[in-house]
């Protein structure tokens, strides 16, 4: 028998973690995406690794409790949960919109992205900005008479 997949939006999940909420995350995404950026506190268990068994055996929270599941815009997530409730997940709850609009919303991320990585527009304008500040040091230091 098929039953319903769990939602929630993101601006839910991101009231449970605001509101310090204990909570098993887990992102679906590849090692590479996560590493880019993340949400705080999320797990991640890439969906063409994912181990139902591992995951369901590492979580912090009871059995019972939801597992909140995300990756990019929803597709990635849905499959896991599917796979997750095959192995004995009795409330998988997928973020919908995914970290798209987890990210287009605004809320929290944990980025971890090496300087050379920044699109080329960005870095330009944040150079540019450097620039503009005055300087340090100026020719109109004060004098001693």
């Amino acid at each position: 028998m098929f039953g319903l997949m769990i939602t929630i939006q993101s601006l839910g999940l991101a009231a449970l973690i605001d509101n310090r909420q204990p909570l098993d995350l887990i992102d679906v995404r590849t090692k590479q995406e996560f590493q880019s950026f993340h949400i705080p506190g999320a797990q991640s268990f890439p969906l063409r690794e994912l181990s139902a068994a591992k995951v369901l055996r590492g979580r912090k929270r009871e059995a019972t409790e939801p597992l909140y599941i995300i990756c990019n815009n929803r597709v990635r997530a849905s499959l896991a949960a599917g796979l997750l409730t095959g192995a004995g997940c009795t409330q998988p709850v997928v973020v919908d919109g995914g970290m798209e609009t987890w990210v287009r919303e605004g809320l929290s991320v944990v980025c971890k992205r090496p300087f050379w990585d920044f699109p080329l527009p960005r870095f330009c304008c944040e150079l540019m900005e450097l620039f503009r500040r005055p300087p340090l040091v100026t020719d109109e230091s004060p004098r001693v008479a």
